[in-house]
């Protein structure tokens, strides 16, 4: 069990499970309906929630996945923005997405009002198990700098 807790303090792969878990959410079914016969999908994805899930998901990669996405696209850090995200060498950083993605976790389960876990489809628990490893990966690396 140390020796897991001491591979994911070194690696990144928390913040990868979190990251593809928040893409997925996203475009996977969300929440199933059943009203008098007709069958109702939410996916995220067609909704601003979902649209905004997708940016922070994104901004994650960038703080935490920085120096591959350099290697392979640099041209994505000449404008303004992306100078100061490559200059910023603090890891923390990459909280101020993390729990923006948990705030907008909370808000859509909460916005959409169901009771029970028996609507929910798989893009909710994708969703989720993305915020919790993202949450999980800033927790571990928050001593790092």
């Amino acid at each position: 069990m140390k020796n897991i807790i001491e591979k994911c303090k070194t690696t990144r792969i928390l913040g990868l499970i979190g990251i593809i878990g928040l893409f997925l959410g996203t475009i996977m079914p969300y929440a199933k309906y059943s009203i008098l016969g007709f069958n109702y999908t939410i996916t995220l994805w067609k909704y601003w929630e979902g649209k905004i899930i997708i940016i922070l998901a994104v901004a994650n990669l960038l703080f935490i996945f920085k120096d591959i996405v350099e290697k392979y696209v640099p041209s994505l850090f000449n404008s303004n923005l992306g100078q100061k995200i490559k200059n910023c060498n603090n890891s923390k950083y990459s909280l101020i997405p993390t729990i923006l993605c948990a705030i907008f976790a909370i808000y859509i389960t909460t916005k959409l009002g169901i009771d029970t876990f028996k609507y929910y489809n798989i893009g909710f628990y994708a969703m989720w198990l993305g915020t919790i490893s993202l949450i999980a990966y800033a927790i571990l690396h928050k001593k790092e700098n």
